[in-house]
């Protein structure tokens, strides 16, 4: 097996068991009532992306869309890309979607009716509308599944024409609430919009409490995206075809961004066709909130989101027998001993929290530093188990690891600190001074004092000046950071001997003989 590095990118690939949670995640899409929303929520890392992705692939979505510049009027699509994806679809449609699913026959027919796209609202967070963007990518998205479908459907190229003619129309209308310019009414509207249209002087839709008619305008176009993908030769279009927007990192945005894309969603964009699913690490979601609101409480906030949101699901944690699979299949591929490799898995596996993107960081790194400093010694069992560690030790307290790095010999300071020994250390006394000695020493007990002591009630002092929620996620990360080290410490006890330096082979490139 070849040396490889795990991207950090989504994957659609079951890799850590949260391909169900995706599968899911699609089935409801389709059976709820629109206008619906549904939160995927998270912390950093845990795989809200590739839960999100794997069903917005299950449901049809078209990897190449993501691809497409936001705004690109011309679509690039050879025939070669074509073919290769028409054999996706068919591949997938007739393979996982007809079987491992279990849906039902109107499932299926719902889900082939419908249109999903997918926006990152981050990379456009500076555009003065956040409206323009997202109806520009569904422009874009409906292009492109266009293309694709049709060697497959008898698709009316007047109805293409008119479905394409209303979305810009409603992207006209959109640039007016910023511009403050008026627009025309569309051709091709429906009586309805047109009526809603004309009961009013049209200079007035410029003004955003004019969101009504652009509320009619959007639905009558998404109508007429669905029913041209239909396509002329098929059943009529079903009440409960749908536009599937997934909304991915928006708590990457600034407030100001986050603030006006959930306002244009709750404002604009409920139609009775449309389903938005968005990815957001809900804690940050909520910061954001107060940030743009100042003075307004937390519990206000969190009511907003309840209100947004009519059902949110929490991205469960990967499954712990695939983590393990992922930590021993690294482990192989860059030729860790084979006797080694169960007892490395277990001390990973004891000092990460089991978020997916911590796990990949940490393997990764811990792989380049093996290739870059293993040698014949490094390939002993113990040797690498010491790597691990001392790999967690640099990656989670850098101070710690800085001035071990430049004093070897520290490491004996460090066991000293951890067994409360006061025991005089095995080092030239001309090298360290009393004062340096103390001072780092102090730096070691504050860097693992939470495992070291018992607390002395200032973390309570600090919670109850909190909010209930920042309480919450400072005390399970304090948990997690306990737990990995006080399994570091412990290990550091039991396998370091008091007089013993940080080996040169841990911090040089040496000979490989």
């Amino acid at each position: 097996m070849s040396a490889t590095y795990i991207n950090d990118q989504w994957v659609q690939q079951d890799q850590l068991g949260l391909g169900r949670a995706g599968d899911e995640l699609a089935r409801m899409s389709l059976e709820v009532n629109p206008p619906f929303t549904i939160g995927i929520t998270g912390k950093w890392g845990c795989g809200k992306t590739s839960v999100m992705r794997r069903a917005f692939a299950t449901l049809g979505g078209k990897p190449i869309s993501q691809g497409l510049r936001l705004g690109q009027d011309k679509i690039e699509l050879n025939e070669t890309t074509l073919s290769e994806l028409n054999s996706l679809r068919h591949r997938f449609e007739n393979g996982r979607r007809n079987f491992a699913l279990d849906w039902t026959t109107d499932l299926h027919n719902v889900a082939d009716q419908s249109l999903s796209i997918w926006y990152s609202p981050w990379q456009h967070q500076e555009s003065a509308n956040p409206l323009i963007p997202l109806l520009q990518e569904i422009r874009a998205q409906y292009q492109v599944k266009r293309r694709i479908l049709e060697n497959g459907r008898q698709l009316n190229r007047q109805g293409g024409l008119a479905a394409l003619t209303l979305i810009e129309h409603v992207i006209d209308a959109a640039i007016s609430f910023t511009s403050g310019k008026p627009v025309k009414a569309a051709v091709g509207v429906s009586e309805n919009v047109r009526k809603a249209w004309n009961e009013n002087n049209p200079e007035n839709l410029a003004k955003p409490s004019d969101g009504q008619r652009f509320h009619l305008l959007f639905e009558d176009a998404i109508e007429n995206l669905l029913d041209d993908l239909n396509g002329s030769s098929r059943k009529k279009l079903s009440y409960e075809a749908r536009l599937i927007v997934f909304i991915d990192d928006l708590d990457r945005c600034e407030e100001k961004a986050v603030v006006a894309l959930l306002e244009a969603i709750k404002l604009y964009l409920g139609t009775s066709r449309c389903v938005f699913i968005l990815g957001v690490d809900d804690v940050a979601v909520g910061d954001a909130l107060k940030r743009h609101w100042q003075g307004r409480s937390d519990d206000n906030n969190r009511e907003y989101l309840e209100k947004l949101f009519q059902a949110t699901l929490p991205v469960p944690q990967p499954q712990p027998k695939q983590v393990r699979a992922l930590i021993l299949q690294q482990l192989e591929s860059h030729g860790f001993p084979a006797d080694a490799r169960e007892a490395l898995a277990n001390d990973i596996e004891a000092l990460l929290e089991p978020n997916p993107r911590k796990v990949k960081n940490f393997l990764n790194s811990l792989c380049i530093n093996w290739q870059m400093l293993r040698c014949k010694a490094m390939k002993e069992a113990e040797n690498c188990r010491r790597l691990v560690m001392f790999q967690y030790l640099r990656v989670n307290h850098r101070p710690v690891w800085r001035l071990l790095e430049r004093e070897p010999v520290l490491l004996q300071l460090l066991l000293r600190v951890f067994t409360d020994s006061t025991d005089p250390l095995n080092i030239d006394s001309k090298s360290l001074s009393t004062d340096e000695l103390r001072l780092t020493r102090e730096i070691f007990s504050r860097s693992f004092a939470h495992v070291l002591k018992h607390d002395d009630g200032k973390d309570m002092k600090l919670h109850r000046s909190q909010s209930l929620d920042a309480a919450v996620d400072k005390a399970l990360e304090r948990l997690d950071r306990r737990r990995s080290d006080q399994y570091f410490v412990e290990w550091m006890k039991q396998n370091v001997s008091p007089n013993e330096s940080l080996p040169a082979m841990y911090l040089q490139i040496t000979d490989t003989d």
